[in-house]
């Protein structure tokens, strides 16, 4: 019977050229959709915080759907967020307590012609 040899250590060098090619296409796409849609997020995330901080306070009870939106303006010029639409804030009431509606959706490019499409639909109460 003939036995197989098991390739030697010199021969198993490590990755291949296209292996590393492959590997770097794959990190880049990541880095590349990570740093285009995490900036949704963290700012929806922003915009979601001051509108919980208002409410959990009792401010958002006593205040008007413009002062809501003028508080969330503040606090987004001072995190430099400059592309949120502030119409998408709507406020009513029910029970003497104000319930706090932000909806809309962003469009990012991602490559070319594809994009990338976050729809945000969150009620605070």
């Amino acid at each position: 019977m003939k036995q197989v040899r098991s390739k030697s250590l010199r021969e198993q060098a490590g990755v291949s050229k296209f292996g590393m090619l492959m590997m770097f296409i794959l990190i880049m796409s990541f880095l590349t959709f990570g740093l285009k849609v995490v900036p949704l997020y963290v700012d929806h995330n922003l915009v979601t915080g001051v509108c919980e901080v208002l409410i959990e306070s009792g401010e958002a009870a006593n205040m008007t759907t413009t002062d809501i939106r003028q508080r969330v303006s503040n606090t987004l010029r001072i995190n430099n967020v400059t592309d949120f639409d502030l119409s998408a804030i709507t406020v009513r009431r029910e029970n003497d307590q104000a319930i706090i509606t932000i909806a809309y959706e962003r469009r990012v490019e991602l490559v070319a012609n594809l994009d990338v499409v976050a729809k945000f639909n969150t009620v605070l109460q």
